[in-house]
């Protein structure tokens, strides 16, 4: 099915899925709760770890659930905005890779950035530091996430990639 690269496209974030987010950080809490005292010291590294890190993300989610509203993620004719990333349009002449990613089942739809135009490029907080650890596991470049948003990753991989070829002017 062809995509009409003309129009604009507003992606929002889906309440139903980001709750999903939440339970499923929600029960990965509760699972290092019963680690940690049944392992003893292993047990209380890695139930600590577990609750520290699913809890972040269990918040966060909570967070963007109901602070972000309006689009999330704008793809246009002239480029993307992801606003978990930044509030700017990055245009399309400045990416240079479309790619995807994935680490336990997540997948995330990786922009190669133009390193000149990126440093310019004023990130959100959480992006910014979260920039050089996705680099670190294989992720080296703008990670756009579709957990909790209307558009599944295959079809915002499409999408992204028919704007990103049309913008070139591919005909592939």
């Amino acid at each position: 099915m062809a995509i009409d690269t003309t129009r604009t496209l507003e992606i929002r974030l889906s309440p139903w899925r980001m709750i999903g987010v939440i339970a499923v950080g929600l029960g990965f809490v509760l699972l290092s709760l019963f680690i940690t005292p049944a392992h003893g010291f292993t047990g209380q590294v890695v139930g600590g770890f577990g609750v520290t890190f699913f809890g972040f993300i269990a918040l966060v989610a909570v967070w963007r659930l109901f602070a972000l509203r309006g689009p999330i993620v704008t793809v246009s004719p002239s480029g993307i905005r992801d606003v978990r990333l930044t509030g700017r349009v990055v245009p399309w002449s400045a990416i240079r890779s479309v790619s995807t990613w994935s680490a336990y089942n997540q997948p995330a739809i990786v922009l190669g950035v133009d390193p000149a135009y990126e440093r310019a490029l004023k990130l959100t907080t959480l992006a910014r530091l979260t920039r050089p650890l996705n680099a670190a596991v294989g992720a080296d470049g703008l990670c756009i996430a579709s957990q909790g948003l209307k558009m599944g990753h295959e079809a915002l991989l499409e999408t992204i990639t028919a704007y990103w070829q049309g913008a070139r002017g591919d005909r592939a």
